[in-house]
C-alpha cells in the first residue's frame, strides 16, 4: 500500500511502514521543481536501498549525489551455468555485484553521475530497470553490467557520456526518442532480445562497434549527428535503418547482416564505409541518400546494384539514366550496323 503526502495541489506518494517496502517516492505531475527540491532524494539512499536488496521506485524526483553502483558489496565471482549467460563465457571468474530488486526512476532529474566502471567486475541486475523519460546531467556508466529482464531508456536524455561497453541484454533495450549526449558506447555488447531505438537521437559519438544483435534491431528514424561506428557488428535478424540520419562520417566496414536491412529513405551526409560488409540478402541501399559515393572495397552483396549516387540523388535515379544511355547506344550501333 502507499500513502499519500499532499499539500494544495501536489501529492506524494510513498510506501507504507518503513525497511522492507523499499525506497519509493512518487510525484505527482503536479508538484512544482521547488516542491522536488524540498524533498530530494540523495544518491547515498538509493545505494543503501540496493545493498539491502530492496525496491527502488522514484517517479517525477530529483536526485542528488553521485551513485556509484563500484561500491556495491561482492556476492560471489560469475561462475556456474545460473549466472553466466550464453555468450558471457569471458566473464567467468570476474568479481559479480547484484542488484536483485526492480530499479525505476522514470520521470526524473538525476544531479550526479551513475558509475560502474570496475574493470575487473560485472552488475547483475535480476529485474527490470526503468529509466525512462529521466534526465541524467552527468556521466552513466553501466559498463560489464547483465541485464536479465529488460531496459527501458525510452524519452530519457543523456547530458554527458553514457557508457554500455560489454554489456549484456538479455530480454532487449527500449531506447525510443532517447537522447543520447556527447558519446554512446555499446562496445562489444550483446542483444539477446529485441533493440528498438526508433526514433533516437544521438548527438554525439556513437560507438556500436563489434555488437552481436540476436533479435530484430530498429533505428528507423534515428538520428546521428557524429561519427557513427557500428563496424564489425553482426545482425542476426532484421536491421532497421529507415529514415535514418547520418549526419557526418559513418562506418559498417565487417558489419554482418544476415537477415533482411532497411535503408529505404536514410540519409547519409558524410562519409559511409561498408568496406568488408556482409549482405546475405539483396539490401535496399539503392532507396538511400548518399551525399558521398558510399565505399563497398570487398563488401559481399547479394544484390547486384552498385549504388553510387552523387549530389544527393538516390541510386533509383542513377539506375534509370544508366539503362536509357545503355539503350541509346544499342540503338545507334545498330543504326550503323544498317
Amino acid at each position: 500500500m502507499s500513502r499519500p503526502l499532499a499539500a494544495a495541489d501536489c501529492v506524494v506518494e510513498t510506501a507504507a511502514g518503513s525497511g522492507g517496502a523499499g525506497l519509493v517516492l512518487r510525484f505527482a505531475p503536479t508538484c512544482s521543481q521547488s516542491e522536488r527540491e524540498a524533498r530530494a532524494v540523495q544518491a547515498t539512499a538509493i545505494l543503501d536501498a540496493l545493498m539491502k536488496e530492496r525496491r527502488v521506485e522514484l517517479v517525477g524526483v530529483i536526485v542528488q549525489g553521485d551513485l556509484n553502483l563500484d561500491r556495491l558489496p561482492v556476492r560471489g565471482t560469475v561462475s556456474g551455468e545460473r549466472t553466466v549467460p550464453e555468450g558471457l563465457e569471458e566473464a567467468r571468474g570476474r568479481e559479480l555485484r547484484h542488484i536483485r530488486e526492480t530499479l525505476i526512476i522514470r520521470d526524473s532529474i538525476v544531479r550526479g553521475a551513475v558509475r560502474h566502471g570496475l574493470s575487473e567486475g560485472a552488475l547483475l541486475f535480476a529485474q527490470p530497470i526503468d529509466l525512462r523519460g529521466t534526465t541524467f546531467d552527468e556521466e552513466v556508466d553501466f559498463s560489464r553490467s547483465i541485464f536479465q529482464e529488460a531496459v527501458r531508456l525510452s524519452g530519457a536524455t543523456f547530458q554527458k557520456e553514457a557508457y554500455f561497453v560489454q554489456g549484456s541484454f538479455m530480454k532487449g533495450l527500449d531506447c525510443r526518442e532517447t537522447k543520447f549526449g556527447p558519446r554512446t558506447r555499446f562496445h562489444r555488447s550483446i542483444f539477446r532480445g529485441p533493440v528498438d531505438c526508433a526514433g533516437a537521437l544521438f548527438d554525439g559519438m556513437a560507438e556500436l562497434l563489434e555488437v552481436a544483435f540476436e533479435q530484430p534491431a530498429v533505428f528507423e528514424r534515428a538520428r546521428f549527428g557524429s561519427g557513427t561506428g557500428f563496424s564489425g557488428s553482426r545482425f542476426a535478424r532484421t536491421a532497421n535503418f529507415e529514415e535514418a540520419i547520418f549526419s557526418r562520417d559513418s562506418f559498417f566496414a565487417f558489419s554482418v547482416f544476415e537477415e533482411t536491412v532497411v535503408f529505404s529513405g536514410a540519409r547519409f551526409l558524410g562519409s559511409a564505409d561498408f568496406s568488408g560488409a556482409v549482405f546475405r540478402k539483396p539490401d535496399d541501399l539503392a532507396k538511400a541518400r548518399f551525399d558521398v559515393p558510399p565505399l563497398f572495397t570487398n563488401a559481399s552483396r547479394v544484390s547486384e546494384e552498385s549504388p553510387t549516387p552523387d549530389s544527393g540523388l538516390s541510386f533509383g535515379s542513377y539506375a534509370v539514366t544508366a539503362a536509357c544511355l545503355a539503350l541509346a547506344v544499342a540503338l545507334l550501333v545498330y543504326a550503323w550496323k544498317i
